[in-house]
């Protein structure tokens, strides 16, 4: 029987001298998509910006582009115009950023939430790591709150390697030909013939995925409901 040697552990901190502070004069909500420190010359950074109008996230990109830690914005996309969601791309210091700080540990599952010039994260990483974090994490500022809680490994990693073979080709084709759009673009009737199953056999399939697939996604879903309630 396999122990568990892995813990989540939720931080809150604001801390100073971090373009972070912006989220509370602009009012943007920022979460991590990827971080990755090149040496010790700067962080890449992609992150997801939710802002309430076109106007309010230019004010705070014109802020964020003229912060001293920020090294160079590579790229902006907008991803939802109507729900006012971008995505930028950029370079950054190691200066008092937390994603520096974890670069030093075995953290194998990040989340983050930036918004009210407070960061809140979230990091699964080995037991015997979580102390000697805490106290580094400290050194950037006042930690609000600091939670800790044992993780099961097997919740949060996915694996293709669930499904079976036909409950894989059956997803795919059933994504693929439109099967989940709105309004669909095929019925099951449809999509069985090309798949040459029944619609019994066929519902059964997509319902086995669907199950698998769901249930990873379940973790990523409470582990954002932490991370957006206070």
């Amino acid at each position: 029987m396999s122990r568990n040697i892995f813990t989540l552990s939720l931080f809150e901190l604001k801390h100073e001298g971090c373009w972070s502070n912006l989220t509370s004069d602009y009012g943007v909500i920022i979460r991590t998509l990827y971080a990755k420190p090149k040496g010790d010359k700067y962080i890449l950074g992609i992150d997801e910006i939710r802002a309430n109008t076109i106007k309010e996230f230019k004010e705070f990109l014109r802020s964020f582009r003229n912060d001293e830690n920020i090294i160079e914005i590579i790229d902006i996309r907008e991803i939802d115009r109507r729900r006012g969601i971008f995505r930028i791309i950029f370079k950054e210091t190691f200066n008092n950023k937390i994603m520096g700080i974890l670069n030093n540990y075995s953290v194998i599952y990040l989340r983050d939430l930036i918004r009210n010039g407070e960061e809140k994260v979230l990091v699964i990483l080995p037991k015997d790591e979580v102390n000697d974090l805490r106290r580094e994490v400290e050194g950037l500022g006042s930690i609000k709150r600091f939670y800790e809680s044992d993780v099961n490994f097997d919740s949060f990693i996915p694996s293709v390697m669930d499904l079976s073979e036909q409950e894989r080709r059956t997803i795919i084709e059933a994504i693929s030909k439109g099967y989940y759009d709105y309004p669909r673009k095929i019925n099951l009737e449809e999509l069985g013939e090309i798949l040459n199953l029944s619609k019994p056999t066929l519902q059964e399939y997509l319902r086995k995925a669907e199950k698998k697939i769901m249930n990873k996604i379940l973790f990523e879903l409470k582990e954002f409901e932490l991370l957006w309630n206070d």
